[in-house]
């Protein structure tokens, strides 16, 4: 699996916290409309329907860890400091409790590289 990202190009540009918050928005962008649409008795707006086409993004950039549109501005929310690196979200987590866990490569930093 890290070869083929290494091949891909891709590389983690969002930091754990943005991840974490991308979850919980995805989460709640979805759960809300079903929610409306499952209780509600009325004619529906179409807008529950594309906040929950709209949530995935969100939810999907939290899980991965990449962003496009970021990549396009190369923006990063994870940088190389010791409390938010870029890397998988057990690695982020690791490293944000301050567990200092150290990658074996400056390009993939993933729990399973990693030595503590």
């Amino acid at each position: 699996m890290k070869q083929i990202r290494a091949q891909l190009g891709v590389i983690q540009n969002v930091g754990w916290l943005d991840r974490m918050v991308r979850v919980v928005v995805g989460i709640a962008m979805l759960a809300y409309p079903a929610y409306m649409i499952l209780t509600s008795e009325t004619e529906h707006s179409p807008w529950l329907l594309y906040s929950m086409l709209f949530s995935v993004y969100p939810w999907l950039t939290g899980i991965v860890g990449f962003d496009p549109v970021y990549a396009q501005f190369v923006i990063r929310t994870c940088d190389t400091s010791d409390r938010n690196p870029c890397g998988t979200f057990p690695f982020e987590i690791d490293a944000a409790l301050g567990r200092h866990p150290i990658p074996n490569s400056d390009v993939e930093h993933s729990l399973e590289s990693s030595r503590h």
